[in-house]
């Protein structure tokens, strides 16, 4: 379909990072505005940073967050207090990320209007607004999926392969690239994907022991969370639980579920076509379910992913049309 020449102020890259930057200003330096919360997470990358910059670390050090190092890195080459240096780097990542999610729905060939549609619903998310700058480190391996994404569906062997070793360097998240590959090669029959499956796993799991063995905490035991008998009904019971969880699926979910129930037979006619991309969307819920028996999840484990709903959101949508956008 023919793009209109003279597109609206919304479809402009300039109109969107305004929005974007407005979006992560909120809570920049967890700017809680009344409530005022405790650091939690973030204190252990201050200490990252600080350690990378040889100075004294004014919290305690420790795995497994001492091993997340790709923002702690370039936050301690700003010249910023630690937080501050780490919120940049943040939106420095989440910068990137939106580049390669803009690339992504490129090459599914959208028309306009979802390609920026898709741009948007990243953008003005909860997760976004929320997570985005309180000096956690997300954005990091987020900015990685997202390429690697990218780069797996425009058939970019060695742009994937740095995505992985740079994601293995943000986070462990990047494990969910991992089934989408080998889904993406069977189901397209490219199997020097299956390859490349293999060579990224091994470049994980090499780059992981060296991260390791490098941030090595002289003998103290890090800390990793582990199922506990009594973490589910905790959950169960915290309404946190539950509205993180909706929050963090928010939008991009709820359009690929509304459009998976209208259109059941005919997505169903497609499932091989849009396989790779069920698979990066529905495997976000693994680290999730682990969570609810080891940890506290929240909606950053879904926001990590997001290029995968967003994109089967869009891909749906072009096909199948949204009831509240014109199609002329």
């Amino acid at each position: 379909m023919k793009e209109s020449r003279y597109s609206p102020i919304w479809q402009n890259p300039f109109t969107l990072f305004i929005c974007f930057l407005l979006v992560v200003s909120f809570r920049f330096n967890r700017n809680d505005l009344v409530i005022k919360r405790p650091l939690n997470d973030a204190a252990y990358y201050i200490a990252n940073v600080q350690m990378h910059r040889g100075e004294t670390p004014a919290y305690r050090y420790k795995g497994p967050f001492n091993e997340r190092i790709l923002v702690t890195l370039v936050a301690a080459v700003l010249p910023f207090e630690p937080l501050t240096a780490i919120n940049l780097s943040n939106i420095i990542f989440l910068v990137i990320a939106l580049l390669f999610l803009s690339k992504t729905l490129q090459t599914f060939q959208l028309p306009g209007r979802f390609h920026w549609l898709g741009m948007y619903l990243f953008v003005f998310s909860f997760p976004t607004f929320y997570y985005s700058t309180i000096g956690y480190t997300d954005p990091g391996v987020l900015a990685m999926l997202f390429m690697g994404a990218y780069a797996l569906f425009a058939n970019k062997y060695g742009l994937f392969l740095w995505a992985v070793a740079l994601g293995t360097l943000a986070k462990e998240g990047i494990v969910v690239l991992f089934p989408v590959v080998v889904t993406y090669a069977l189901c397209r029959e490219n199997y020097r994907w299956l390859g490349i499956a293999v060579v990224s796993l091994l470049l994980f799991l090499s780059l992981t022991f060296l991260i390791k063995s490098w941030v090595s905490e002289g003998g103290n035991r890090p800390f990793y969370w582990k199922p506990l008998p009594n973490r589910v009904q905790f959950n169960l019971a915290r309404p946190n639980f539950y509205l993180s969880t909706l929050l963090g699926l928010g939008v991009p979910w709820l359009l690929c579920v509304v459009l998976f129930i209208k259109n059941f037979r005919s997505v169903l006619n497609h499932w091989k076509e849009d396989a790779p991309l069920w698979v990066g969307t529905l495997f976000s819920f693994l680290p999730w379910l682990y969570m609810i028996f080891s940890a506290f999840p929240d909606g950053r484990i879904f926001w990590v992913s997001y290029c995968f709903p967003i994109s089967l959101a869009m891909v749906w949508s072009d096909r199948y049309g949204l009831p509240f956008l014109k199609t002329t």
